[in-house]
């Protein structure tokens, strides 16, 4: 047996013993308990108080505004949507391909379903079959 080891329960037995742990007193007093309920109360009544006001903004605000947004879009999509139509019944139905440049629709090897991509949407893209 080691000298560490013989003298390892003699150590042991000089050490102090922690003392025990002391619990805070929140309200030790009167005075410092009602301030700490006061001081809750005014917590909550200011989180009722923020919470309203954002409950106001959303519905005052926000949703009126979403609404006002949508509309709008809805009026620029109708006339984009519009002009594609317009463009199509010139064309004869089929979509302008526009200028080829050689970096654009560029295919090295077509796809496994064909030339043109997995959107395609023939009233929008070009038909690359066509083309070539």
């Amino acid at each position: 047996m080691s000298l560490r080891a013989a003298l390892r329960p003699a150590t042991r037995a000089l050490r102090v013993p922690a003392a025990a742990p002391q619990h805070a007193r929140f309200a030790s007093s009167d005075a410092l308990g009602q301030e700490l309920l006061a001081e809750r109360k005014h917590a909550v009544e200011h989180a009722a108080g923020s919470a309203d006001l954002w409950r106001k903004i959303s519905m005052y605000v926000c949703l009126p505004g979403s609404i006002v947004l949508g509309v709008y879009i809805y009026q620029i999509e109708a006339a984009h949507i519009a002009h594609r139509d317009h463009e199509l019944h010139e064309n004869d139905g089929k979509v302008d391909p526009g200028p080829r440049y050689e970096y654009r629709d560029r295919r090295v090897k077509p796809f496994a379903w064909g030339n043109n991509s997995f959107f395609f949407n023939p009233k929008a893209n070009t038909n690359m079959d066509e083309l070539e």
